[in-house]
């Protein structure tokens, strides 16, 4: 019998090569979000589709899943979206008690709470990001994360296991803007900017930052959620850590010349290291090579 998960948040990049990934791998696939759009509802043929704003209504009854992975987020600066930060906040805060009020009531096997490095506020490093670190964000996005981390594991205690998991910088396929998340990653911005003929961006500070290939994610949970959970956040991806500038040279290879365009910088957080989780032993990340790989011959070809 195949083995059912519940993803929210399906209509978006993570969400959806989460319920692509799973697909592949044979598990029995409900997608949830508060819409999708025609690419990616094709692209997740295989799947349930469910639409359903659960920032503004109760989960809806559905069947018991093997795994719950929580992935919707609001990512987007409440400045850019016209919101106060509590409105934010409550975007982010209350789709997790949806859907936990959904598991609690039919319990999962497990339940997976997306996290991030967004928890951090650059300051915790020593130098980098480890699992050790206290995170000490207090900007509604990282506040919202921070509490959804404790909440997940509260609201679920002794109905299931609950696997909290914070990833890092993500990157892959068919990654676009979209309102709850209106930044792509550097690499896609990258990319982008090489088949438009145009110098790459590249932040005065030419930050560190750890990367881990979208498709590694679904094998990575399924493995993951066949032992006990961790008694607290797992940094979950791969030992990837690169500057941008170097990021910047493995995508000229594939365009055949580098030119960079220095932008001013942000405010980096340091890297996030991944933990030692020993049902990953073995596990094979992608490396960023071959990542970049595929993508620059994906979009070439496109």
């Amino acid at each position: 019998m195949e083995s059912r998960v519940l993803i929210t948040g399906a209509g978006g990049f993570v969400g959806s090569a989460l319920s692509t990934g799973f697909a592949a791998l044979g598990w029995q696939v409900t997608a949830m979000d508060i819409g999708f759009d025609s690419h990616t509802a094709d692209r997740l043929c295989g799947c349930e589709l469910i639409s359903v704003d659960l920032g503004s209504t109760a989960a809806p009854d559905l069947p018991r899943f093997d795994l719950v992975i929580h992935a919707a987020a609001l990512t987007t600066d409440a400045e850019a979206l016209g919101i106060t930060p509590a409105e934010h906040l409550a975007r982010n805060i209350q789709p997790l008690l949806a859907v936990t009020q959904m598991a609690a009531l039919c319990p999962p096997g497990a339940f997976v709470f997306l996290s991030s490095s967004g928890v951090f506020d650059g300051t915790e490093g020593c130098p980098d990001l480890t699992d050790r670190c206290l995170p000490a964000g207090l900007a509604p996005y990282a506040a919202a994360k921070r509490t959804g981390e404790l909440l997940a594991v509260s609201a679920l205690a002794g109905s299931c296991a609950v696997h909290v998991l914070r990833l890092g910088y993500i990157y892959g396929p068919d990654e676009v803007s979209r309102p709850s998340r209106a930044r792509v990653s550097v690499v896609a911005a990258m990319i982008a900017a090489a088949r438009a003929g145009q110098p790459l961006p590249l932040r005065s500070d030419d930050p560190r930052r750890d990367w881990t290939f979208a498709p590694d994610l679904a094998p990575a949970i399924a493995a993951l959620v066949a032992a006990p959970a961790a008694r607290g956040p797992l940094h979950f991806g791969s030992t990837h850590i690169l500057h941008d500038s170097a990021l910047a040279a493995l995508i000229a290879r594939h365009f055949g010349t580098l030119r960079l365009s220095r932008v001013a910088s942000t405010g980096a957080k340091p890297p996030m290291v991944a933990s030692s989780i020993p049902a990953l032993c073995g596990f094979r990340w992608t490396p960023l090579e071959e990542g970049i790989a595929a993508l620059c011959r994906q979009e070439v070809a496109a």
